[in-house]
């Protein structure tokens, strides 16, 4: 009696972790009350001062935790079901159910807890745009063509200065490894101009299951409990770089996957290096283009015969690779990660992409200013 007394308690614990779960809602809620305390008290003061030491003591681990705890994952969860079943079976009693869903909920409870104060804080820290000073404002299709204009003159240029493989596609000589190598060199110099991107975290590190990763259309995940920057080395190289700077933008607690797709620009376009510099503008291409056929596809067409003919072996190229994952892993994936970010406050989902347009707008903008001034 005594025995069954103490199992009942422990399983009562061990709901009683669930606690945890409106208690970081209620944090985060304050929190959301002030950006600019979010941003100089949590963003750049205690999340750095955490996640850079972890970071770095994982990335001396070359294999990913975060893909190795999938893996395991995968494994352990069709096992304990079994194996709850069975004990179900044996006692003619839905009794373990209990303890397993106990179990269950204190493992979500603090998982639930960790990411919120180690991560999902980040998302209400204050916007790119006012920390970089950048004017974001609403803007015309003419302004739109601009962009895109010169985001393809300054892609065709770069494009004469990478390597090709024999079939003139854009590659990286030393492919991945070489990239994760040099990729600190451009924050370094981003840096000098918003300092807010210093730091040193662990090194990005390749998906071992890169093509499974593909299937799901997520090249790059930034682990929150590691501190991991995980990249899908299976794709093609003109889109390696830049996702490498994505994830990185991660790891200095900028959340928001728009603004991280901006810094990732920044952070490209700052390297001295060309094919990191082709890669950011090849990609920012990609989504002012998509965001001008929206508007206006006749100017759309009208811009994309001025691509380079490297340039169009490239993006032929891409469009190719990634017709083969057009299937329901991706349906699935896709609105898991939206689902992810609209919980996480960014409302228009995986369409929320789309808003770097914004800030690189308001970057030519300003480069258009400094020149008229000029």
């Amino acid at each position: 009696m005594k025995s069954e007394k103490q199992k009942n308690k422990r399983i009562g614990l061990r709901f009683a972790w669930l606690a945890l779960i409106p208690l970081s809602i209620l944090i985060r809620w304050l929190f959301s009350r002030s950006p600019a305390i979010v941003e100089s008290i949590y963003s750049q003061g205690i999340y750095p001062a955490i996640m850079k030491p972890i970071s770095s003591l994982t990335g001396m681990i070359p294999l990913s935790l975060w893909e190795l705890f999938i893996i395991f994952m995968v494994i352990f969860v069709p096992v304990a079901i079994i194996r709850l079943v069975v004990r179900c079976v044996k006692s003619r009693s839905f009794s373990p159910v209990i303890g397993f869903l106990a179990n269950t909920a204190m493992i979500v409870s603090i998982w639930f807890f960790l990411t919120t104060v180690l991560w999902n804080l980040n998302y209400e820290r204050k916007p790119f745009s006012e920390l970089s000073g950048l004017d974001v404002q609403p803007s015309s299709v003419e302004e739109l063509y601009d962009l895109c204009q010169w985001l393809i003159d300054n892609t065709n240029r770069l494009r004469e200065q990478v390597e090709t493989d024999e079939n003139g596609i854009m590659k990286v000589s030393g492919g991945f490894q070489s990239v994760r190598d040099r990729a600190q060199i451009g924050y370094d110099i981003a840096a000098r101009e918003y300092p807010f991107l210093q730091g040193r975290y662990g090194k990005p590190k390749k998906v071992l299951f890169s093509r499974v990763m593909s299937h799901t259309n997520i090249i790059g995940v930034y682990s929150v409990l590691t501190g991991e920057a995980n990249i899908d080395i299976d794709i093609p190289d003109m889109e390696i770089p830049s996702t490498v700077m994505h994830e990185m933008a991660h790891q200095r607690g900028f959340a928001r996957e728009d603004e991280a797709n901006y810094i990732a620009w920044v952070a490209c376009m700052s390297h001295p290096d060309a094919d990191f510099r082709y890669s950011g503008s090849a990609m920012a291409l990609q989504y002012a283009m998509n965001a001008l056929y929206s508007v206006n596809p006749d100017k759309y067409f009208d811009l994309a015969k001025d691509y380079s003919l490297g340039y169009y072996k490239d993006l032929n190229n891409l469009q190719t690779y990634w017709k083969q994952f057009q299937g329901p892993v991706k349906k699935v994936a896709n609105q898991m990660n939206d689902t992810y970010l609209k919980l996480n406050g960014q409302e228009d989902g995986v369409q929320s992409y789309g808003r770097m347009i914004d800030l690189l707008l308001a970057e030519r903008r300003k480069m258009l200013s400094g020149k008229n001034r000029g």
